[in-house]
């Protein structure tokens, strides 16, 4: 009688509040198939050894690519291997592979109970084997494995071997046993286990996602990019799609393709071959490629609108530093390059002749070119540290045909961008309000604007005059495009916790907002002639799609997210707003566990950035809020005052603050949203925050002893030491700090300081960064480690070496995450388990 295998596969679950720790699902078979004879050559090889059945299953294992059979136990709990309808006396092989999720860290042992003869493999790495045939006792493993779990997903196989002369039964169970649980225990919480899954650090890290969309000017066709993540390894691709979404092409000319602006579908990128670049062109559709230049002077350059010019920058080499004595320049010296400057060239695409545009120790900027090619507007940036604000900007226009120039605009501050609006002689300018001598600041006269708060100005030519376009209009300006059939001016703003779309009109100067059916929109591009409009966005619940506006009807055209979430079950969020003693409402929303029980208390973390951009309500993210809450937490964020997109005076209040107000609203927040959700244990808050985030969780904690445990990444500790160390300390200091330095405003660059606090904190501190962030030194964090050391307090420092302010590289980045969650395990749930493996404990 030939064996017939049988599986039973149980997996124990731990659970933190409500939460199963483990989870298989997605159970498969593969086979069974019969394996070739092996030709026995010699009697033993050359170590002496005979042969041995082992050899077939400790062989290399990768599961097929195609999907196996889907399977499910009997009533007993039995996978059972169907036999094979016919048979030549060989061997046969079946494997069945399950997708294990975890949903919190634990530690155990992997335990296989039964008969026959299996190998065990994880990740399709090679495990154990055993050749074991029968058994005494179903109590005692044959086979087991140490196993540590972290959130995520592992894929757990056993191949199972058959051969003709097996004339028993063989079945086997798999059990994982946390350390001190019973078998018995981990049957039982198998019976109840969710089947979902939910987000983990894995899908964050891995996986498709849409970087943008572009489409072609006449609407007909649109190029959407993407990012594969593969652990380390991430790959860009990019498809050629119509109007309803149908892929048309998807081949390696499309990647690092671009339309032509004044073309209605016509592709252009560069090709290299040997140390040649070209510029090539391709017309959509079915169009041949074309070299429109056949040796490239820079790779970087921007295309004329009537293709008969390219125009590129030149990097000029400044002074070389001393490798061994370095003589410091400027308060800017620090940085790459900086001594380097750029000047504009012209390559006539006729000629092949290329000629100087711009030349001086000024670097010059191309700002727009006029839909004439003949015009193009320059900016020029200066630099002064004794006049504030330090930065300024002179804006040019320059005749390409006779090198006239002319001096639109002279050392102006608050300025960052200008284009040419099609078919009038106007400007559109991008700045703070404080520009043109405040003209568009919507604050008590002698309030300064926060210029991170971005607005929009129609700059007359002739009558050398601005007017404010959102003085009133309370998000805050990103980016756009013209839409050229409809004359209006289509941009991204930030709305709050939102990001959506806005049309400008130019015949009545108006804004009006465009329906769009996600929370934040990432991405977007307009049809110059059809004016169409194409996006990309997500939501708290959902993963990216892409959709087109055309007649003022929204059509999806790709749904990622479905096939990204398809077993997947997302947090619930709900939205919660705090209204302060003085009337103002500080917008809030927050993220559920899943299975959440409301009559169960779970604890509460609160995420915050404070640094004057706001939160948004997007589901994926370093700092995904319901990766978080999918560990068994309620996560609440909100955006406190300072944040811009709720208007200037709103914004305005990040001037000279430092924690004050925005502090408060954090505070008084979090205990209103704990003493109204019964669900949430107060004695169990949790908060964390990056950069500026990372000063408001250690301003904080220098406030109030709400929080049971605390995390600042790449946090600034002394302000003073920031205002002058970081990269950006100045400059970031001349909103944050107002005309205020150490000198003339102690008080705020000292008591408002976490470091000159340090006495006054007594929350179980966790300080994160990376070794070289040139924004935020490490500095900040050793300080405060050092400090709390002295003080005696609870504190944590973990660097990662070789990172700058974000911890990207990709090992780096799985610690970075882990270590939070270990910490918040820790201290919220009552879990040191898993600190305590990440860090054991040294006596030194």
């Amino acid at each position: 009688m030939k064996l017939k295998p049988t599986l039973l596969l149980t997996l124990a679950l731990g659970s933190v509040a409500g939460l199963f720790a483990q989870q298989p699902s997605n159970p498969q078979i593969y086979g069974p198939v019969e394996l070739p004879k092996t030709l026995i050559v010699d009697s033993t090889d050359v170590n002496k050894k005979a042969y041995s059945n082992t050899l077939l299953l400790n062989a290399a294992l990768t599961l097929p690519n195609r999907k196996g059979k889907a399977v499910t136990p009997d009533e007993n709990g039995y996978f059972r291997i169907p036999k094979l309808t016919a048979n030549n006396g060989n061997n046969s092989m079946a494997v069945y592979s399950f997708d294990f999720i975890s949903e919190t860290y634990s530690t155990g042992e992997l335990n296989l109970y039964g008969k026959g003869r299996y190998a065990l493999y994880i990740d399709n790495k090679f495990i154990k084997s055993i050749e074991k045939t029968d058994a005494k006792t179903d109590s005692v493993a044959i086979l087991s494995h140490p196993l540590t779990l972290t959130p995520g997903k592992k894929i757990i196989a056993v191949k199972a071997i058959i051969l003709p002369k097996d004339s028993i039964e063989a079945q086997f169970k798999i059990l994982y046993l946390k350390k001190g649980q019973k078998a018995e225990e981990a049957v039982a919480e198998q019976k109840s286990l969710s089947k979902e899954k939910y987000l983990t650090l894995e899908y964050m890290m891995n996986g498709k996602f849409i970087s943008s969309v572009e489409t072609s000017p006449n609407g007909n066709y649109t190029l959407l990019r993407y990012m594969v993540k593969n652990k380390a390894k991430t790959d860009y691709y990019t498809q050629l799609r119509n109007q309803k979404g149908e892929i048309l092409r998807d081949d390696n000319f499309l990647n690092d393709s671009h339309w032509l602006k004044h073309a209605p579908s016509t592709l252009y990128k560069i090709k290299t071959e040997g140390k040649r670049n070209m510029l090539v062109i391709q017309h959509i559709p079915g169009g041949k490629e074309n070299i429109l230049v056949a040796d490239l002077p820079e790779k970087s350059f921007v295309i004329s609108p009537k293709m008969d010019a390219l125009y590129y920058y030149k990097e000029e080499k400044g002074p070389k530093k001393d490798e061994k004595v370095i003589r410091h320049l400027d308060p800017d010296d620090r940085q790459p390059n900086w001594r380097n400057r750029s000047s504009i060239y012209k390559y006539d695409i006729g000629t092949g002749i290329s000629t100087p545009v711009t030349f001086g120790y000024h670097s010059v900027s191309i700002m727009d070119i006029h839909d004439n090619g003949n015009k193009l507007l320059l900016g020029i940036y200066k630099r002064d540290w004794t006049k504030f604000p330090f930065y300024r900007t002179s804006i040019l226009e320059y005749t390409a045909s006779n090198g006239a120039v002319e001096t639109l605009l002279s050392e102006q501050f608050g300025i960052d961008a200008a284009y040419y609006v099609p078919g009038a002689d106007k400007i559109l300018i991008f700045g703070s309000a404080n520009a043109f001598n405040g003209i568009g600041k919507d604050l008590a006269k002698d309030m300064p604007a926060n210029d991170y708060d971005k607005q929009m100005f129609l700059y007359n030519k002739q009558k050398k005059q601005a007017i404010p376009l959102t003085k009133h209009f309370n998000p805050a300006v990103q980016f756009g495009q013209f839409d050229y059939k409809n004359n209006s001016y289509v941009f991204l703003a930030e709305n709050g916790s939102r990001k959506s779309l806005y049309r400008l009109d130019f015949k009545t100067n108006k804004i009006s907002q465009i329906e769009t059916k996600e929370d934040v929109v990432r991405n977007f591009s307009v049809s110059r002639i059809n004016g169409s409009v194409w996006y990309i966005g997500q939501s708290t619940k959902n993963a990216d799609r892409a959709y087109r506006i055309e007649k003022n009807k929204t059509h999806m055209v790709w749904d990622l997210s479905a096939e990204k979430l398809k077993s997947i079950k997302v947090s619930e969020c709900k939205d919660w707003n705090y209204t302060s003693e003085d009337g103002t409402v500080i917008e809030g929303w927050y993220f559920l566990p899943p299975n959440f029980d409301p009559n169960k208390k779970y604890p509460l973390l609160v995420y915050y950035y404070g640094g004057t951009s706001p939160t948004q309500r997007t589901m994926e993210g370093a700092y995904s809020l319901p990766m978080f809450a999918a560990q068994g937490y309620v996560v609440y964020t909100l955006n406190p005052s300072g944040t811009t997109g709720y208007g200037q005076e709103f914004a305005a209040r990040h001037l000279n603050a430092w924690g004050t107000r925005t502090a408060s609203d954090i505070i008084e927040a979090t205990k209103a949203f704990a003493a109204n959700h019964s669900f949430v244990n107060a004695k169990k808050i949790g908060c964390f925050g990056a950069s500026y985030g990372g000063f408001m969780t250690q301003y904080l904690q220098t406030q109030t002893d709400i929080f049971a445990a605390a995390i600042s990444h790449a946090g600034i500790s002394s302000i003073s030491n920031y205002w002058g160390s970081g990269y950006w300390g100045i400059g970031y200091n001349s909103v944050a700090a107002y005309k205020s330095y150490p000198w003339n405003n102690p008080d705020l660059y000292v008591k408002h300081s976490p470091l000159f606090n340090a006495d006054k904190i007594h929350t179980p501190l966790l300080l994160l960064h990376g070794s070289v962030d040139t924004n935020v030194p490490t500095a900040e964090s050793v300080n405060m480690y050092n400090a709390l050391k002295t003080l005696g307090r609870t504190v944590e420092f973990i660097e990662f070496t070789g990172q700058d302010h974000f911890i990207l590289e990709h090992d780096r980045k799985i610690s970075w995450t882990n270590t939070m969650f270990a910490w918040f395990a820790k201290w919220l749930q009552d879990n040191p388990k898993w600190w305590d493996d990440l860090y054991p404990s040294v006596s030194l």
